[in-house]
C-alpha cells in the first residue's frame, strides 16, 4: 500500500521499493485504517467539505499533539497526486495507467481523473455518450464522472492492492470489446531500420573428405513514419556446390485503419483463405484480423521431431529455406517459425553429425472461415505470378476473397481468381456449431494449357474446436477433394511452362492436429497428433503420422513418441518407415537449476540410436546451457558430442561438436539483430514481428527489462524489446532491483499498443542522486508534525515526514534550500552535506526552519 503520490521520493511509495521503507508505509497504512474500522458500523454518506471526518491521533505513540493529518485521513484515504494502478473495467484487466486523482470540490473527496483515453480504454461506446451531448472527442484532458455519465456505473480505488475498479453496464460497452484497444491509441513507432540475421555454419569431416555449409538468414526493414519496407532473403554455400542467394519477400507495407487492413506492394504472397497461397510481384490490400477484438491468431504450426546426434534441422516452404537451426540430441520443438503464406507445406529436414538427412512433411493449412456478424473479411491481390521455381512462367494475374458475417453464427465466403487462359471461382459457407467452427467451399477452375481445357471441382472443408470440458484441441482438421481436371493457378503455371503434360493432380487431402490434457491440471500428462494423408490422380501419394504422450513421475520427466510414414504407390504400398522414441530425464540435486540427466533411444527402419548424457546450466543465475552427450548406434557406433548455448542482450549462440566412427563434427549458429534509430546502434535479440526501444537516460548501462530474460540497456541507454503484440495493451517494465538507493525511476512500468511492424520507444523518467532522511524541525527546534511536506525549489513534492517528524529524499545537489509546509504554515531550510559515502544506502540530515 501507498498513501502519496508518485512524484514523492519515499522509496516505500513504489513498487520495488527497499525493504525499510515498505514498513513505513504499513505503519501509515495501520494509521488510516484503524480509525476507520472503527467507524465501519457507521453508515457510509458523502461528505461535506466542512463534514469530513475528524480522527483522533491521541493514539499515535511518539508524536506530540500537533499533527497535520488533513490531507492524509481526508475523503478516500489517497493524497491528491498521480499514481500507476492497474485498471479493470468489470473485472477484466485493461492496462496499467498513471492516472491523476484530483480533489473535487464538491464533495472534497479525491476521485481518479477518468480522461477520453481512459474512457477509451474501458471499451465505453463512446458514440452513444457523443450523441446525447454528454462527451467531446476534441477535449481529451476533461476529467469526466462516470456514474454521471452512465446510469449505475461505479468508480473505486483500492490503494492497498493499487487498483483502480470501474464498473460499467453491459449495455454502455462495445459489442466484442474484449481486448480491444481504440485506433486512437495505436502507436506507429519511431524510424528505425533493422537486420535480423541467424547464422548457421556447419563443418563435417569424412573418410571422403571435409564439407563446409553455412546458411545466412536474413529479415530487413526500414521503419518511415508509418511504412514499412520488408526484405526476406537468404544465402546458401556448401563445398562442391555453387553459393546461392534467394529475395523471398520485397515489400512495402502500411497500415489502412478506415478498412481495418494493410495495404502492401512488392514481392508478396496472396492470402489462402480459398486459393492456395502464391508469390507474386504486386499489390495487395488484405485485412488485418488483429485491428478487431477477439480475432483469432493466424495459426503456426509446431514442429516436433528427434535428432541423434548434434544434428542441423532445415525447414522450408515452397523451395525456400524459412528457418535453420542446431539441436543438441532427443527431442525437440520448434513453434517460432515466420511462414511466407498460409499454406504451402513445410519439408522439414534433419541433418545428422555424420551428414545423414532425414526428411519428414509438415501440414500447414488454413483455419476455418469464420467473422463476427455484419464484419468483412477481405483480400485482393494483383500482379505477375513469380514463384521461387526456376523455369516457370509470370502470367499477371488478379485473386480476391471476401468473407461476410451474416449472422452470428454464419459466414458467407465468396473468391474469384483470373488469369490469362486460366479462371477459378469459389463459393463456401462458416458455421458456428456447439461442436466447434468448421467451414464448406466448393471450387471451379478451368484451365487452357498447350491447346487442352480441363475444367474441375475442388471441396473442402475445415474444423477446428477446443473441448473445454475435456481439454481436447482440434488446432486443424482439414479434409479436400478435387476432381481429375482441377488446377490450381499454380498448377495452370507448370503445365503452361512443361515440355510435356504434367501428371499427378492432387486427388484428396487430410489433415489433422489434436492435442489433448489429461486430468485437472495435465496430472496425467498430454497427448498430441498430426497426421496427413496426400492422394494423388495417377501416382499413388504419402502418408505422414506423429503422436507422443509426455508426463512427470516425481521428478522424472518421460516423453514417448512415433513417427510413420508411407510412399503409397498406384499399386499399393512402395516405401515406409516407422521411428519410436523414448526419452527420460531428471534431476542431479534438489536445486531449482540443477543438472539432469537424459536417456534418449529411438528405433527405425535404419537402425536403433541410444544417446546417454547430463544437461544443464553452468550456474544459478546463468544464462548458458550445456549438453554432454555420449551414444551408440546399429549404423555407426559410437559417438560422442557436446553443445553449450547463451543467451545475452544481444546475441543467442550455439555451439557444438561430435565425433564418431569415421566422422567428426562441428556447428556454429548465432542468431539477433542490429538496430539503428535516432538514438544510435543496438545490438538486440532476434526480433519478432513488431518490437519497441526503451530509452533510460542518465542510468548507466545494464538496466534490465522485466519479462524478457537477457535484455537489458546498452552504452546508449537504449534497450532493444525483441517482441511486441500489435494493436493491444503491452506492459513494458523496467526491473530495478539493482539500480541501488541512488537511482528513482518515476514510471518503472508503461503500456505502449503498437502497430504492426512498428518500432515504438518507450522513454523512462529517471532520476540519480543521494538518498537523504531529513529531520525536520521548527525554529525553536520542535521537531514538526507528522505529514509535513518537503519541497525542492522548484515547488515539488519530495517527501513527508512520517510520526517521528523524519522524512526520506532524494536529493541532487549536495547542498539546497528547501521548503517545508504544514498546517497552513511554511518556512525554508537549508541542508549541506558531506562527501558521500557509497557504502550507505541513505544518509541523514537534519532540516531547521530558518528564522
Amino acid at each position: 500500500m501507498y498513501l502519496f503520490p508518485r512524484s514523492s521520493s519515499i522509496p516505500n511509495l513504489k513498487r520495488c521499493a527497499p525493504l525499510n521503507a515498505r514498513f513505513n508505509a504499513l505503519y501509515l497504512a495501520m494509521v488510516v485504517g484503524l480509525p476507520q474500522l472503527a467507524n465501519a458500523e457507521e453508515p457510509a454518506a458523502v461528505p461535506e467539505p466542512s463534514q469530513l471526518d475528524q480522527f483522533n491521533t491521541t493514539f499515535l505513540q511518539g508524536v506530540g499533539a500537533d499533527v497535520d493529518l488533513d490531507l492524509l485521513l481526508s475523503a478516500n484515504r489517497v493524497l491528491p497526486g498521480n499514481y500507476r494502478v492497474d485498471v479493470y473495467s468489470n473485472e477484466v484487466l485493461v492496462g496499467r495507467r498513471d492516472i491523476d486523482f484530483r480533489r473535487v470540490e464538491k464533495t472534497g473527496r479525491v476521485e481518479a481523473c477518468l480522461t477520453l483515453d481512459i474512457l477509451q480504454q474501458l471499451g465505453i461506446d463512446m458514440s452513444r455518450l457523443e450523441a446525447a451531448g454528454q462527451l467531446h472527442r476534441d477535449a481529451r484532458e476533461t476529467c469526466y464522472n462516470l456514474p454521471s455519465l452512465i446510469d449505475q456505473a461505479t468508480v473505486n480505488y483500492d490503494p492497498a492492492r493499487l487498483r483502480l475498479s470501474i464498473s460499467v453496464p453491459q449495455v454502455a460497452m462495445q459489442r466484442g470489446m474484449r481486448g480491444y484497444v481504440d485506433p486512437a491509441l495505436w502507436d506507429a513507432g519511431v524510424s528505425t531500420a533493422f537486420v535480423n540475421y541467424q547464422l548457421s555454419s556447419n563443418r563435417n569431416n569424412t573418410d571422403n573428405g571435409t564439407t563446409i555449409s553455412n546458411n545466412l538468414g536474413l529479415r530487413n526493414g526500414i521503419n518511415l513514419g508509418a511504412w514499412r519496407l520488408r526484405n526476406e532473403s537468404n544465402f546458401s554455400s556448401r563445398t562442391g556446390q555453387p553459393n546461392t542467394f534467394h529475395s523471398n519477400r520485397t515489400y512495402l507495407q502500411h497500415d489502412v485503419t478506415a478498412l481495418k487492413g494493410q495495404f502492401s506492394a512488392g514481392d508478396i504472397f496472396s492470402d489462402s483463405q480459398l486459393f492456395d497461397s502464391v508469390r507474386y510481384r504486386g499489390l495487395k490490400l488484405s485485412s488485418d484480423e488483429g485491428m478487431r477484438a477477439d480475432s483469432e491468431r493466424g495459426y503456426a504450426p509446431v514442429i516436433r521431431g528427434v535428432a541423434e546426434s548434434n544434428a542441423t534441422v532445415e525447414i522450408r516452404q515452397n523451395d525456400y529455406i524459412l528457418y535453420t537451426t542446431n539441436v543438441p540430441p532427443g527431442p525437440f520443438e520448434i513453434n517460432d517459425i515466420y511462414p511466407s503464406g498460409s499454406n504451402g507445406d513445410l519439408q522439414v529436414t534433419i541433418i545428422e553429425a555424420d551428414g545423414r538427412r532425414r526428411e519428414t512433411v509438415q501440414a500447414f493449412s488454413s483455419l476455418p472461415i469464420m467473422v463476427r456478424k455484419g464484419q468483412i473479411n477481405y483480400s485482393v491481390s494483383a500482379g505477375k505470378y513469380k514463384s521461387n521455381t526456376e523455369g516457370l512462367a509470370s502470367p499477371q494475374f488478379i485473386s480476391s476473397t471476401l468473407a461476410y458475417g451474416m449472422t452470428s453464427n454464419m459466414t458467407g465466403i465468396l473468391g474469384v481468381q483470373a488469369s490469362a487462359n486460366f479462371n477459378a471461382m469459389s463459393l463456401g459457407i462458416g458455421r458456428n456449431t456447439s461442436f466447434g467452427a468448421v467451414s464448406f467451399d466448393v471450387t471451379h477452375s478451368s484451365s487452357q494449357a498447350r491447346g487442352q481445357t480441363t475444367q474441375g471441382n475442388s471441396l473442402r472443408m475445415l474444423y477446428a474446436k477446443t473441448f473445454t470440458g475435456t481439454d481436447t484441441n482440434f488446432t486443424l482438421a482439414a479434409y479436400r477433394y478435387s476432381t481429375e481436371g482441377y488446377r490450381t493457378l499454380t498448377d495452370h503455371v507448370e503445365d503452361e511452362s512443361a515440355t510435356e503434360q504434367r501428371r499427378g493432380n492432387s486427388k484428396t487431402r487430410t489433415d489433422l492436429t489434436v492435442s489433448q490434457s489429461l486430468g485437472r491440471n495435465q496430472q496425467f500428462g498430454n497427448l498430441y497428433l498430426n497426421a496427413t494423408d496426400q492422394r494423388y490422380w495417377g501416382r499413388g501419394g504419402s502418408q505422414s503420422l506423429s503422436a507422443g504422450y509426455s508426463n512427470n513421475w516425481r521428478d522424472l520427466t518421460y516423453n514417448l513418441g512415433v513417427t510413420h510414414t508411407k510412399d503409397v504407390g498406384t499399386s499399393g504400398p512402395s516405401n515406409n518407415d516407422t521411428q519410436l522414441n523414448l526419452s527420460l530425464s531428471f534431476p542431479l540435486g534438489s536445486t531449482p537449476r540443477a543438472p539432469r540427466a537424459f536417456l534418449s533411444t529411438s528405433s527405425q527402419k535404419s537402425g536403433d540410436n541410444t544417446q546417454l548424457g547430463v544437461n544443464g546450466y553452468l550456474s544459478e543465475n546463468s544464462d548458458t546451457y550445456y549438453s554432454v552427450q555420449a551414444g551408440n548406434s546399429s549404423n555407426s557406433g559410437n559417438s560422442g558430442s557436446a553443445s553449450i548455448s547463451t543467451r545475452n542482450s544481444f546475441v543467442d549462440v550455439n555451439a557444438g561438436y561430435s565425433q564418431g566412427s569415421g566422422y567428426t563434427s562441428q556447428n556454429l549458429s548465432l542468431s539477433g539483430s542490429v538496430v539503428a534509430h535516432a538514438g544510435g546502434i543496438n545490438l538486440g535479440q532476434t526480433l519478432g514481428e513488431t518490437f519497441a526501444l526503451a530509452e533510460v537516460p542518465g542510468v548507466p548501462a545494464g538496466v534490465k527489462i522485466g519479462s524478457y530474460s537477457g535484455t537489458e540497456t546498452g552504452r546508449n541507454g537504449f534497450a532493444v524489446i525483441p517482441n511486441t503484440q500489435p494493436y493491444r495493451v503491452n506492459w513494458i517494465t523496467l526491473d530495478t532491483r539493482d539500480l541501488g538507493a541512488d537511482v528513482e525511476i518515476e514510471n518503472a512500468t508503461q503500456q505502449i499498443v503498437p502497430r504492426r511492424g512498428a518500432a515504438v520507444l518507450v522513454r523512462y523518467l529517471s532520476q540519480t542522486g543521494r538518498r537523504v532522511q531529513f529531520e525536520l524541525f521548527d525554529s525553536a527546534h520542535n521537531r514538526l508534525p507528522f505529514g509535513a511536506a518537503l519541497e525542492d525549489a522548484d515547488g515539488k513534492q519530495i517527501a513527508i515526514s512520517d510520526p517521528s517528524g523524519k522524512a526520506l529524499a532524494l536529493v541532487q545537489d549536495q547542498s539546497a534550500r528547501l521548503t517545508i509546509k504544514w498546517a497552513g504554515k511554511q518556512c525554508q531550510a537549508s541542508y549541506s552535506l558531506p562527501e558521500r559515502d557509497k557504502a550507505l544506502n541513505y544518509e541523514r540530515a537534519t532540516l531547521t526552519c530558518q528564522p
